[in-house]
């Protein structure tokens, strides 16, 4: 007869597994979470703009939601929404093998603040990424994005299109991405390898506004903010690479171009 001590010890494995697989996230249950992050605070947005919009009998309406001092606007609405919609989902999601007294969504989220010195390195690294990004696009001759022409002659005030490009964009699209979606993919069949490719397909799909290079260049981009997310397990210097970047865009975008 097969020893006690086994059949207890396998018992536990048995129970182990089942245990891992139920609270293993469903793939289709996070896509289905992405949408809902992307559509929902979209609409709830656009509904309000459009109510917005006929009460003071804007005319041309549909010339008016294509502005770029209207998007910047709804684009502002949509990351107040999204925040506190992202950070319920985080803190009601918990990894399989987690102690209770750690589950938060600032846990989940991987948002430890890091030190110092490796701030400034992904500051640094970032920057030269970033270089090595617009060489790239000159070496191709590609041309401006219209939208980022369209950015710059703005009437909207430059103190508001960095804090949303800069501050906001960065904080936001790093929670979602590389902070909320990556774990949840990470922690499905799809694992690690599955989550940094679809994060950073979903990441680039949602810069519908560039040409279809510029969406080529924001996937390298989110190649690049996922592995600073892997390579340092912290979401916050994946915030920082991000805002590095964009802030360097919007740099060049005013001074130099």
């Amino acid at each position: 007869m097969e020893p006690q001590e086994s059949k207890d010890k396998q018992a536990v494995s048995t129970l182990n597994s089942q245990q891992k697989l139920a609270t293993t996230p469903s793939i289709v249950a996070t896509l289905f979470w992405a949408l809902f992050l992307y559509i929902v605070p979209s609409f709830i947005v656009s509904f309000g703009f459009g109510m917005y919009a006929q009460a003071y009998g804007v005319a041309s309406g549909d010339a008016w939601f294509a502005q770029v001092e209207t998007l910047l606007a709804m684009t502002f609405a949509v990351y107040l929404i999204v925040l506190p919609c992202l950070w319920l989902l985080a803190k009601y999601s918990h990894e399989p093998q987690s102690c209770h007294k750690t589950r938060s969504a600032r846990h989940f989220l991987n948002l430890a603040l890091p030190l110092p010195k490796l701030v400034w390195l992904v500051i640094v690294f970032s920057a030269a990424f970033w270089l090595m990004m617009t060489i790239a696009t000159y070496v191709l001759a590609l041309e401006e994005e219209p939208f980022m022409e369209q950015l710059k002659n703005s009437a909207t005030p430059i103190w508001f299109i960095v804090l949303n490009t800069c501050m906001l964009a960065p904080i936001v699209e790093e929670l979602v991405f590389r902070g909320w979606l990556f774990k949840r993919f990470a922690l499905t069949q799809l694992g690690q390898i599955g989550a940094i490719a679809i994060t950073s397909l979903l990441f680039a799909a949602i810069h519908i506004q560039y040409s279809m290079a510029g969406i080529i260049f924001v996937f390298v981009l989110g190649l690049y903010f996922t592995w600073i997310r892997v390579k340092y397990q912290s979401t916050s210097l994946a915030i920082v690479a991000h805002a590095t970047c964009n802030s360097l865009t919007m740099f060049a975008l005013y001074y130099l171009y």
